[in-house]
């Protein structure tokens, strides 16, 4: 298995195209852990958990990130443009 070729495929999916594996990203950019692996695991057998984990461990540009109990990742750069922040309206300054 090798994980320079797997990454690339995580960074395509969770970047580009989310659809190649059937799943779908919430508007701030978040797979579920566990279909990810799914999709991922039906055309690389082997792809787990723990080679998802060492990915996102080893890779060297940091580009994708769990949350705090590892059932959602998310690529940390080049987020599409569709997602939207949430962020509250303000009144510029004077």
């Amino acid at each position: 298995m090798n994980l320079t070729n797997l990454s690339r495929y995580l960074s395509l999916i969770l970047r580009h195209k989310p659809e190649a594996i059937d799943i779908t990203l919430d508007e701030h950019g978040w797979a579920n852990v566990h279909d990810l692996i799914d999709g991922i695991a039906k055309n690389n057998p082997g792809f787990d958990m723990d080679v998802l984990e060492e990915i996102v461990r080893t890779d060297n540009k940091q580009r994708y990130s769990f949350n705090p109990g590892k059932t959602l990742i998310r690529a940390n750069q080049d987020i599409p443009f569709r997602l939207t922040w949430n962020y509250p309206e303000m009144e510029p300054p004077e």
